[in-house]
């Protein structure tokens, strides 16, 4: 459906781009796809000088880090977000929020 993706194009342009403190919920259970890419390109810059360079010329470029990618439920969510606010410096412009679509099946 590219859920995962648009909502990681939107919170990268608004945070990177834009300069907005940017949260993720990451609330796909039982995928998580947020989650294991971020810890999949985590893995990727750690394991390269290349793109430990490049990472660390990027985010002193626009002194921003990351976003934080929060893993979590739906039913979770709401008090992951208030938790993570009241925990944080920075407190977020805007909260994203990702969740699996429950389908189901319809018989005409």
């Amino acid at each position: 459906m590219g859920k995962s993706t648009i909502t990681t194009l939107l919170a990268s342009l608004l945070h990177y781009r834009f300069g907005f403190n940017v949260v993720v919920l990451d609330c796909d259970f039982p995928q998580h796809s947020l989650s294991k890419m971020r810890e999949r390109d985590l893995k990727t810059v750690m394991q390269n000088d290349y793109h430990k360079k490049a990472a660390m010329k990027q985010f002193q470029a626009i002194n921003k880090k990351a976003y934080p990618v929060i893993r979590c439920k739906a039913d979770e969510a709401l008090d992951k977000a208030l938790e993570y606010v009241q925990q944080s410096a920075a407190h977020p412009d805007m909260i994203f929020l990702t969740y699996r679509v429950r389908q189901t099946q319809r018989a005409f």
